[in-house]
C-alpha cells in the first residue's frame, strides 16, 4: 500500500528496501575507475618480495658504524641475475627500489656519505634496516586487499595493477534517464518564446548528478503537459531503462501529469510526498524486476537536493555499493538559521569552510534559501540539516552538515 507524506527515514528505509544490485559483469582493470567491486581481491604475492633499498645509496654490510666499507659494485633497479651476498666491511651501489642482498646493515643515502675511491667512507650512525623495505612491508600474500562494495577510486586502480589484477568483476551500472516536464520549459540553446519561459536546467544538473553516481545516464528531453505524451514517453523508457527520473509533474497542479499515468504504467506507488524541505512532492513508484520510476520537483534546487537525498542513494545500491551517502560531518554555526515552520526536516544550503584553527567545519547558511534559486548552489555549499520541531538554531550549535560538494 502506498504511503503518503512519509518522515524522511521511512521514505529512504522504503527506498532502499526496493533497490538490489543489477548483476556483475567483468572489465579490465584500466576500465574499472569509479565502478563498483562485486568481488573480493587478495594479494597474489608478499610485495615486496624480497628486501628493497629506499634509496638511492650504499646498502653497507654488518659492522660498526661509522666506518669504511669497500665498494663491491652496483645493482641498478631492473638489474637481472644473482645479487651476491655482502661480505664483512663491504658496500654495494643500489638505487630506489633495488633488491638489497643478504649481510646488508643499512642503505646510507649518497647524501650521508661519500666515495673516496673504491671505498665508501660513512661519519655517522645508521640504525639496523634503516632505508630498506623489508619483505611484506606493504601487504603479505593472500591478505585481503579490497572488500566486496568498494568503490574503485585511482588508488585502487593501481592496486589492482600490483597485484595483477588485470581483470576484475564488477557491479553492473544502472541504466537512468531522465526526462524534465512543463510547457514553459525550452531548451538552452533554444529561443525564449515569453519572458516567463524558462531554460532546462533540471535535465542537465540530473544528467551530471547520475554520472557522478556512477550510472550511466541518458536524456530523452522535455515531457510537454500533456496526459497521453507522458503516458507514451515513460512508457517506452521503462522497457529500456532501470530507472526513469523525472522532475516536475508530481504536484498537485491540473497540469502536472506523471502521477496520473502511475497506474496505467503498471507500475506500484510506493511513496508520494515526504516531510522534508525543499523536495516535498518527491514520487517513488516500482515496476517488475528493477525497473523503478522516480520524480522529483521542478523547482532547480529542489531537484538537486532531493538527487542527493533519494536519487543518489538508490542508484548506490543497484550499484552494491557498502556506502550509499554523500559524506555527512559535524558543523558549527557562524550565525543563526531561523524558520517560520518546524513541521518539515529542512534541508538549507549553507556556505562551509574547515577552520583549522579550531578543528571543526564552520558553517554559514546562505541568505537566499529559494528552491528556485540555482545560482545558490553555486561554490562550496553544503546542506545543513535542521530537525523537525526545530525552528532556530542559535549561532555556535552544533549541525548536521551534509557535503554533496567535497
Amino acid at each position: 500500500m502506498a504511503k503518503f507524506f512519509v518522515p524522511y527515514e521511512e521514505a529512504l528505509e522504503l527506498l532502499l528496501e526496493n533497490a538490489a544490485p543489477l548483476g556483475k559483469e567483468k572489465v579490465l582493470f584500466t576500465e574499472a575507475l569509479g565502478r563498483v567491486l562485486a568481488q573480493k581481491v587478495y594479494a597474489d604475492r608478499n610485495f615486496p618480495e624480497v628486501p628493497l633499498s629506499a634509496m638511492d645509496g650504499w646498502a653497507v654490510s654488518r659492522g660498526e658504524l661509522p666506518g669504511r666499507f669497500k665498494l663491491a659494485g652496483e645493482f641498478p633497479a631492473g638489474s637481472k641475475g644473482p645479487l651476491k651476498s655482502l661480505k664483512e666491511g663491504e658496500a654495494l651501489t643500489v638505487f630506489t627500489g633495488s633488491p638489497v642482498p643478504k649481510g646488508t646493515y643499512a642503505v646510507v643515502p649518497f647524501e650521508q656519505g661519500r666515495q673516496e675511491g673504491e671505498q665508501v667512507v660513512v661519519d655517522r650512525p645508521f640504525n639496523r634496516g634503516a632505508n630498506v623495505r623489508p619483505v611484506g612491508e606493504d601487504f603479505r600474500e593472500g591478505q585481503l586487499l579490497l572488500e566486496e562494495g568498494t568503490v574503485i577510486t585511482p588508488s585502487e586502480v593501481g592496486l589492482l595493477a600490483t597485484v595483477g589484477a588485470v581483470s576484475v568483476e564488477v557491479f553492473v551500472r544502472p541504466k537512468v534517464t531522465l526526462f524534465a516536464t512543463g510547457n514553459e520549459v525550452v531548451e538552452p540553446w533554444e529561443q525564449l518564446p515569453e519572458r516567463w519561459w524558462v531554460r532546462n536546467a533540471n535535465a542537465y544538473s540530473a544528467l551530471s548528478m547520475v554520472l557522478e553516481a556512477g550510472a550511466q545516464p541518458s536524456y530523452l528531453g522535455l515531457l510537454p503537459d500533456d496526459e497521453e505524451a507522458t503516458f507514451r514517453a515513460l512508457s517506452s523508457a521503462l522497457e529500456r531503462y532501470d530507472l526513469v527520473v523525472t522532475s516536475g509533474g508530481v504536484s498537485a497542479g491540473h497540469y502536472d501529469f506523471v502521477k496520473k499515468v502511475i497506474e496505467r504504467l503498471g507500475l506500484e506507488l510506493i511513496f508520494y510526498k515526504v516531510k522534508v524541505k525543499p523536495g516535498k512532492p518527491v514520487l517513488f513508484a516500482k515496476g517488475e524486476g528493477n525497473k523503478a520510476l522516480l520524480s522529483l520537483p521542478g523547482f532547480p534546487v529542489s531537484t538537486v537536493v532531493a538527487f542527493y537525498l533519494f536519487a543518489w542513494p538508490y542508484l548506490k545500491k543497484l550499484q552494491g555499493a557498502k556506502e550509499l551517502f554523500k559524506k555527512r560531518v559535524k558543523g558549527r554555526l557562524v550565525k543563526p538559521y531561523k524558520r517560520k515552520k518546524a513541521e518539515r526536516r529542512e534541508f538549507f544550503r549553507a556556505f562551509y569552510y574547515f577552520d583549522f584553527d579550531e578543528g571543526v567545519y564552520s558553517v554559514e547558511p546562505l541568505e537566499n534559501q529559494s528552491s528556485g534559486a540555482i545560482s545558490a548552489l553555486r561554490g562550496k555549499v553544503a546542506l545543513g540539516v535542521i530537525p523537525e520541531g526545530v525552528k532556530e538554531l542559535p549561532a555556535g550549535s552544533s549541525v548536521e552538515l551534509i557535503l554533496i560538494k567535497e
